[in-house]
């Protein structure tokens, strides 16, 4: 085993509490981009957190950092600028440690097949797209709400959706007869299965992006809380059904492990949408969260499921 590839084995289990649940089964060939294309984003996604920093240079970090994985730039003055200005800023350590190894993850990438680097890189430009678009768009002092469907639809498409968009794409790469369903369809159904996912982690943080001055559900009213509770009703119905497209997903791609690895997100999102329904404020301040024991109740539903191919296992 290579650096940048023990690297990643030992970085994984410290920055993704689940998903490492999934990465850790997948066949090799598929477990390596994948796992690379993770910490890419792992990493851009604590640059774009990284809140002690101005948001004006988070955003110019980000396009710089798009461009060393699209093979462009410097990337010794990327590790420079990250050593002085994000590294003493992190609070955890897994985080701390990602980005101390950026340009080794980088390598990693550059590792890779050419066909399955093209991916990651459509990928990544998607995700800092994404992201730099919520940097803008809260930019300001006041609390932001977004004005409209489509804005919430748009920005959980970049961050999230496409990675069920990668996730098919790549499964096909790596196996031509990847799942019984046409590659054009499935990537649409891994594109609302990843928006769901997104729309989940929304749902839990409402009270703490208001503290960062961002409010993700949209509407023309304020951000009381009986409002915002009230609006979560029709997202947590909408995020349900895009997780359901999620088991519909698992249920037909080859592959036992494979469909482990597709499943369980949405199983554990699933989850986090029972705790939802019935929380109050308080509870959503104190963060929802699905316990370590539920965790691997999903995990041991989702194998018995990825044993018998089908989308009725699933459901």
């Amino acid at each position: 085993m290579d650096q940048a590839s023990e690297l990643g084995k030992n970085v994984l289990r410290e920055v993704s509490r689940s998903f490492y649940l999934s990465l850790r089964v997948l066949p090799s060939s598929f477990r390596e981009p994948a796992s690379v294309g993770y910490l890419l984003a792992r990493i851009s996604d604590t640059i774009a957190d990284t809140e002690a920093v101005k948001e004006a240079e988070r955003v110019e970090l980000l396009a710089e950092f798009c461009g060393l994985v699209k093979g462009e730039g410097d990337s010794a003055r990327f590790v420079e600028r990250v050593a002085e200005r994000f590294l003493g800023e992190q609070q955890h350590e897994g985080e701390r440690v990602l980005m101390e190894n950026s340009a080794l993850c980088l390598r990693w990438l550059s590792e890779l097949g050419g066909e399955q680097q093209e991916l990651i890189r459509v990928l990544l430009g998607q995700i800092t797209e994404g992201q730099c678009w919520d940097l803008e768009r809260f930019g300001g002092e006041e609390v932001v709400r977004l004005s409209d469907e489509e804005e919430l639809k748009r920005y959980a498409y970049l961050v999230a959706g496409s990675v069920g968009e990668f996730w098919t794409d790549l499964g096909f790469l790596l196996d031509g007869e990847f799942s019984e369903i046409p590659q054009e369809e499935l990537r649409e159904t891994g594109r609302r299965y990843g928006m769901g996912l997104q729309l989940v982690n929304i749902l839990r943080d409402i009270p703490e992006d208001l503290e960062k001055g961002r409010c993700y559900l949209p509407g023309e009213g304020g951000v009381e809380p009986e409002e915002l509770l009230e609006a979560m009703l029709v997202w947590r119905k909408r995020a349900a059904g895009w997780l359901g497209d999620g088991l519909h997903y698992a249920g037909s791609v080859r592959g036992a492990r494979i469909r482990f690895a597709s499943g369980l997100p949405a199983m554990i999102g699933l989850r986090t949408l029972d705790l939802l329904k019935t929380a109050d404020w308080e509870a959503l301040v104190g963060r929802v969260k699905v316990p370590r024991s539920a965790v691997r109740s999903c995990a041991w539903q989702a194998l018995i499921a990825s044993l018998a191919s089908g989308p009725e296992r699933w459901i």
